[in-house]
């Protein structure tokens, strides 16, 4: 009785970004439990520090329920920022903000440029509170990975952001785990090109309709449901292909 009303405070106390962190950390443990359970407590020193056995609860409510047990927190902090290399699409929050364009091929100094002088202006419209808990979600492109741009994620997103040398590392070539492959992109191309484009500006007036009439029920579903469902089904096939598993 008093292990199981342990837990339930747990997840009481824990809203679901932290969940989201916790299940990181187990992955990057090898599924070790008990080693998941001291690296979340030494990497978040000023949280409170569940016990071991709480990942393995957390882990069965997501494969029966598709959601995290216990009563449900807002989906604040568990919304990510995913970047592009040529057209940045933001998604917070249920909601898609950008578009951005880049000019010729992007370097590290431009990115840079870009996370410095456009990025706060494009999440003005999104809470405070929302923007010192989301996390920060790139891949592998040289440019994400420059010196320059990681000294500086870590200053904006400090243990919040996923990258190749992130906080939170992410693995090359996982396209299954990242919501603009597995959702944003077939849905784009989908609705983009079911008519031919006349030219750059005509592709870019497409994109943009397409985007506007984007839902917010679609986006939650993608960047909370199916990643949540993704992320679980990634862990019992050990960082494997498991796509061909979910569908």
């Amino acid at each position: 009785m008093l292990l199981s009303t342990l837990i339930n405070y747990t997840f009481l106390n824990m809203n679901n970004a932290e969940k989201v962190e916790l299940v990181f950390i187990y992955g990057e443990c090898q599924r070790n439990v008990r080693l998941a359970a001291v690296t979340y407590a030494e990497r978040y020193p000023e949280r409170y520090h569940p016990p071991y056995n709480y990942v393995l609860r957390l882990l069965q409510g997501l494969n029966q329920e598709g959601r995290f047990p216990g009563r449900q927190m807002t989906n604040k902090g568990v919304e990510k920022i995913c970047l592009m290399t040529i057209q940045n699409y933001r998604l917070v929050g249920g909601k898609l903000i950008g578009l951005f364009y880049y000019d010729g091929t992007l370097n590290g100094r431009q990115y840079l440029n870009f996370l410095t002088n456009e990025l706060p202006r494009l999440l003005d419209d999104v809470s405070l509170d929302t923007r010192e808990r989301m996390f920060f979600q790139q891949d592998g492109a040289p440019a994400h990975n420059a010196i320059i741009v990681r000294r500086h994620l870590d200053q904006i997103f400090p243990n919040r952001w996923i990258g190749t040398f992130g906080v939170i590392p992410w693995p090359a070539r996982s396209p299954d785990l990242t919501p603009l492959d597995f959702f944003l992109w077939g849905y784009l191309k989908t609705v983009v090109y079911a008519d031919p484009t006349v030219n750059l500006q005509d592709l870019k007036n497409k994109i943009q309709a397409a985007c506007d009439i984007l839902s917010e029920e679609q986006i939650k579903a993608a960047t909370s449901t199916e990643f949540l469902r993704r992320l679980e089904s990634c862990l019992e096939h050990n960082g494997e292909n498991f796509e061909q598993f979910i569908r």
